[in-house]
């Protein structure tokens, strides 16, 4: 484990079944106040109550001037940002 950087893996799913319990650990890590690496390679099914949390977090976490590292935005990840029409937030760091 890194000890400046908090690492948050997902899932294959990505849903507002899962956004309560990825809230917590979002909060967490930017009260850690280490820099942030979101593995996002295995996400297969992603909804849109999942993406504005993210959305939220990384502006969150920009405001306090902690960096972010998307890693491996998946292809299903990537298209439904687009499809939504949300800046693409996780190339921002």
């Amino acid at each position: 484990m890194n000890d400046t950087i908090n690492d948050i893996e997902f899932g294959e799913s990505l849903s507002i079944a899962q956004v309560g319990k990825l809230y917590g650990q979002l909060l967490t890590s930017i009260a850690d106040e280490k820099a942030i690496n979101l593995d996002l390679s295995q996400i297969e099914r992603v909804d849109t109550a999942a993406i504005q949390l993210l959305y939220s977090f990384q502006r969150d976490a920009a405001a306090q001037g902690l960096v972010i590292i998307w890693s491996n935005p998946s292809k299903v990840f990537c298209d439904a940002v687009d499809i939504l029409d949300v800046p693409a937030f996780y190339r921002a760091l």
